[in-house]
């Protein structure tokens, strides 16, 4: 398999292609040997509708991202080809699609059609005026976008047909035979004439990979991430099936945990004792309240091998021992996880070790594309193992709600669905590729967690020692919530019910304001000046509070994004012009309104003893000039900011908060957006309005040195450390303390099920688990420049082949296996006609061809020692232990 997203009809052009060509003209050929037998009278008309799918073929191009000499324009062109024998005429059909939101340049749209965005990244073509595609025959329509598209991933996705729309016989039929044509010139790989990121090839990929060398397995680390102290003795430790687990009073959970792990691994199950006979054969769990590490005791812990006591392993705390059992089951054999052993050999080694911050956390979306239950736990179960203890929940947004709330069902019943509407009353438009059909079995657009589903993630979270901190979304991004209590509305109004109707409506009916999100949408921001809006919010938090309360696992923080309100809200809002008039001292104008809102949402947390969290807008406010700075406030409103724009002159955004007094958690677009692509390949899906980020870039994270590690900006222009950061607010020493930790997100625009979401987690999660939890590395301390490179080069060197030697092998099997990402093969074919390869991770496997074709698992293996001379025909591949293989570039 060439690429792990099967879904996708683009990833194998070439195959694709050919068969896509080859099956047009066998459908067109069939299709004029009907026409031969089955000629109609000319004066006869026909009403004829697609309904068959194997009627119409789609084709997309992007034709270039220089359409236009001033701006990023890309030119794209559809290709309809009409297999059927009859004409396509212009009235009672649309073709729905969505495509990333970017503005339509409407009047650049081919003369035969009409394409009109609908609401965010939802489209519709449809015919105009003597539109004709007569049968067994084809049509070009061209029209162009604002800015530029280089992903496969940008192409118009999730296209279905409507005939006879809003009639009784209305049809609704999936375009299943469409291509999305390959990106292979500079004009469709460059975003415009200032793009400095270069192209990747196969040859600058082994540019890249040339400082990395294999190193023998004694230089990998033992354990990641890093310990803070490791002490190595000679030998190892047989584990085998006699062992017992003993543990003190108190920590039979932590016991359990361990147990079901080694049964996995031995076969057999471990007795569990309660005390400590200081048995050799033995794992003993023990808590020592005192024991502190680097001035850490909350999660320390400290894990001995003892030829005379077996195994210990001491925590300050519950969670300390978990941890040093995570490391244990790290120190474990690659054999043990791939199938059951009889004895465990482990190196005889001692650690100690503690985090360096105590926030160690992964935000994952779940409401613009849904993740079921079963991937949640999984991810949890592999975040414990990386010691990472936080996780927030996006569970709502523009494009769905994902938790049922008791007393609201139509914030499931309207907002956990997508499917064909143009008016969102019984489910929301498509997005996001999620097509016509409200099905959460076809559609990652749709589904929710039921009351049920939510405890049991509270509680599977909870036994692995991680939070769960849900996602509200207020005011902005709140679409699906608003779309949701208008149907209540509608619904309570038409029953008669007008009191109860407006109870929970989230905007002011009359309001005529006129605005649109970076999203383009114009209808996904509540009204701040609607009681209505606290009661639903009220209601929503206390229903939640009771959810982790039957769950029996503490809430003390409720993120509610914050982020993104546009301009131009509330300025037509009847409500909003009431509450100015009788707050005219506190509120001068809208522009007000949102930090009146953020005190109005602390107060209704500090009532509940909940700390209110946000993105970095919520503890923000203009400044005279128009620029956002730290609200000195909300300083003491218990506000948790998330801080994740570190771009655009705002690179010490973080540190200006935190010396302003204000808790901060670090999430960096530059190096902690895991949605991003890894990098600018056309078949790499992921977002880039940030830039690109791989596992390196996560890993040379510097939360205390943020400039050191911001050193591009998503063209690909290098920052000028000395001149464009000079005048930039340094993190004071004393306010160190105020970074609480680091965040990586997961938005999911573009993720499809769970195979996409490990490939976008993994390796970059590793880099994450280590930057949170390591102490800081060497190479940070060294200002110049160039020893700070090489520093950096040779620590990514050891965690580099630590990856590819052990911690990728074992992801292979861990849980099951993850479908992680395995890197692009280097390789160049020098004067002498020899071949050297190489590959991001040393010690994966690297195969060949030198006929042309595909290097599969069963092609022969590269050795750099070989000294072998190829032709021009050489293809190279990097695969995993499971045999599935990299993209090739």
């Amino acid at each position: 398999m060439k690429h792990p997203f099967t879904y996708s009809i683009a990833v194998l052009y070439p195959k694709i292609t050919l068969f896509f060509w080859v099956t047009n003209l066998l459908l067109l050929f069939s299709c004029k040997k009907n026409n031969h037998h089955d000629v109609k009278p000319p004066e006869i008309e026909i009403e004829y509708n697609l309904y068959s799918a194997n009627d119409l073929s789609i084709k997309w191009k992007l034709l270039t991202n220089f359409a236009d000499k001033q701006e990023a324009q890309s030119l794209a062109q559809f290709t309809f080809i009409n297999h059927s024998d009859q004409a396509l005429g212009d009235e009672k059909w649309a073709i729905y699609f969505n495509q990333s939101p970017r503005k339509i340049v409407e009047e650049s749209v081919d003369e035969k059609v009409e394409i009109k965005q609908i609401n965010g990244d939802f489209y519709r073509l449809s015919p105009i005026k003597d539109f004709q595609l007569e049968g067994c025959d084809s049509l070009k329509l061209q029209y162009k976008m604002r800015g530029s598209m280089i992903k496969a991933a940008d192409a118009p996705c999730g296209l279905y047909m409507v005939w006879n729309e809003g009639e009784e016989n209305q049809t609704i039929i999936a375009i299943e035979n469409y291509e999305v044509e390959p990106f292979t010139t500079p004009e469709q790989l460059n975003r415009f004439t200032y793009d400095q990121t270069p192209i990747p090839t196969h040859q600058s990929i082994f540019e890249d990979n040339e400082k990395l060398s294999l190193l023998p397995s004694k230089d990998l680390l033992k354990v990641i991430p890093t310990p803070f102290q490791v002490g190595n003795s000679m030998g190892t430790m047989e584990i085998d099936r006699s062992f017992s687990i003993q543990h003190e009073v108190g920590l039979r959970k932590e016991a359990l945990f361990l147990a079901q792990k080694m049964e996995v691994v031995l076969g057999a199950k471990m007795r569990i004792e309660v005390g400590n006979t200081k048995s050799r054969k033995a794992i003993h769990l023990k808590r020592d309240t005192t024991l502190q590490v680097n001035g850490v005791s909350t999660e320390a812990y400290h894990l001995k091998f003892s030829n005379d006591e077996g195994v210990s392993i001491t925590g300050n705390d519950g969670h300390g021992i978990f941890y040093g059992i995570q490391s244990f089951l790290s120190l474990l054999p690659i054999e043990a996880y791939q199938s059951r052993q009889e004895i465990l050999k482990l190196p005889m080694i001692t650690l100690l070790d503690a985090p360096r911050f105590p926030y160690r956390a992964i935000y994952l979306d779940a409401a613009r594309n849904f993740h079921k239950k079963e991937a949640i736990f999984k991810m949890l179960n592999i975040m414990a193992f990386y010691k990472l203890n936080t996780l927030v929940l996006g569970l709502s947004n523009d494009e769905g709600w994902r938790l049922e709330i008791e007393g609201l069902p139509e914030l499931t019943k309207v907002g956990g669905f997508r499917g064909h509407t143009l008016t969102d009353t019984s489910y929301l438009h498509p997005s996001y590729c999620s097509g016509a059909f409200p099905d959460a079995e076809r559609s990652h657009g749709s589904g929710y967690y039921s009351r049920h589903d939510f405890i049991e993630i509270l509680r599977y979270a909870q036994d692995r020692h991680i939070k769960i901190i849900p996602e509200l979304n207020v005011p902005g991004h709140a679409r699906a919530a608003i779309k949701a209590m208008n149907n209540r509305y509608k619904n309570l109004k038409k029953a008669g019910q007008e009191q109860a109707a407006k109870e929970f409506l989230l905007v002011d009916l009359a309001d005529t304001s006129r605005y649109e999100s970076v999203q383009h949408y114009p209808d996904n921001v509540v009204d701040v000046c609607l009681p209505s809006t606290y009661r639903f919010y009220e209601k929503v938090v206390d229903e939640v509070i009771a959810l982790y309360q039957q769950a029996g696992t503490p809430l003390t923080t409720i993120h509610t994004g914050g982020d993104e309100v546009p301009n131009g809200v509330w300025k037509g809002s009847p409500a909003c012009f009431n509450l100015i008039a009788k707050k005219e001292e506190l509120i001068a104008d809208s522009s007000d309104l949102r930090v009146y809102f953020v005190e109005r949402i602390a107060e209704l947390f500090a009532k509940r003893k909940l700390r209110m969290a946000g993105w970095e807008e919520i503890s923000l406010k203009k400044d005279t000039s128009g620029r956002y700075i730290p609200n000195p406030d909300l300083v003491d409103k218990n506000l948790l900011p998330y801080v994740w724009n570190n771009l655009w002159g705002n690179q010490d955004l973080g540190y200006r908060l935190a010396n302003a007094g204000y808790p901060v958690v670090l999430c960096n677009v530059t190096n902690l957006y895991f949605d991003l692509a890894y990098d600018k390949h056309p078949n790499e899906s992921g977002l880039y309005w940030g830039g690109f980020v791989n596992t390196r870039k996560v890993y040379e994270f510097s939360p205390y040195d943020v400039f050191h590690s911001t050193t591009h900006d998503p063209m690909g222009n290098r920052f000028d450390f000395e001149e464009d950061y000079k005048d930039m607010e340094r993190l004071l020493p004393e306010n160190q303390k105020n970074i609480l930790g680091i965040q990586a997100q997961l938005w999911s625009e573009t993720i499809k099920g769970q195979e996409m979401l490990e490939y976008y987690l993994f390796p970059k999660m590793i880099g994450l688990a280590e930057r949170a939890w390591a102490g800081q590395p060497e190479w940070v301390r060294i200002q110049d420049d160039s020893l700070h490179v090489a520093g950096l080069d040779s620590m990514w060197n050891i965690f580099a082949n630590t990856l590819g030697q052990r911690s990728l092998p074992r992801l292979d099997y861990i849980f099951k296996g993850f479908n992680y990402r395995v890197p692009p093969a280097g390789f160049v074919v020098g004067e002498d006609s020899l071949l050297r390869a190489n590959v991001a991770f040393p010690g994966l496997p690297l195969r060949y061809t030198t006929d042309g074709s595909e290097p599969t698992v069963n092609s022969e293996l590269y050795l750099e020692s070989d000294s072998l001379k190829v032709g021009k025909n050489v293809r190279v591949r990097a695969f995993d232990r499971k045999g599935r293989g990299s993209l090739e570039y």
